[in-house]
C-alpha cells in the first residue's frame, strides 16, 4: 500500500480509518502493547508522519486505543507524566491537551 501526502487530506483520511481498522481487527485478542505497535498497519500509520497526528487526535478523543507509541515515534513527544504511565485515560487526557494546546484538535 502506498503512502498518501499531505495534498490530499481526504486520501489522507481514508487511508487512515483503512489502516486504523486493519490494525485494530488484527490486534483485539492481543494483551501486549509491543504486539500492537509492530502490527504493520501500526507502522504504516507511524510511516504516515505528521500529516496523520490530528486524525490519531481524534481517534484517540473518540476511543482510547494505544495510540500513544504512534504519536511519540512521530512527534517526537511525550506528554504523559511518568506517574501516568500505563494508565490509559490518563495517557489520553495528556495526549489530547497536548493536541489542543498545538490547535491539533
Amino acid at each position: 500500500m502506498s503512502i498518501t501526502t499531505a495534498q490530499d487530506p481526504a486520501a489522507l483520511a481514508q487511508q487512515f480509518q483503512t489502516l486504523a481498522i486493519q490494525w485494530k481487527d488484527g490486534t483485539a485478542l492481543l494483551s501486549s502493547t509491543s504486539a500492537m505497535v509492530a502490527h504493520p498497519a501500526y507502522q504504516a500509520i507511524i510511516a504516515m508522519g505528521p500529516p496523520v497526528v490530528p486524525l490519531l487526535l481524534r481517534e484517540l478523543e473518540r476511543e482510547s486505543a494505544h495510540w500513544f507509541e504512534a504519536l511519540k515515534a512521530i512527534t517526537g513527544e511525550d506528554p504523559v507524566p511518568p506517574a501516568d504511565w500505563g494508565k490509559v485515560p490518563a495517557m489520553a487526557a495528556a495526549w489530547l491537551a497536548w493536541g489542543r494546546s498545538r490547535r491539533l484538535l
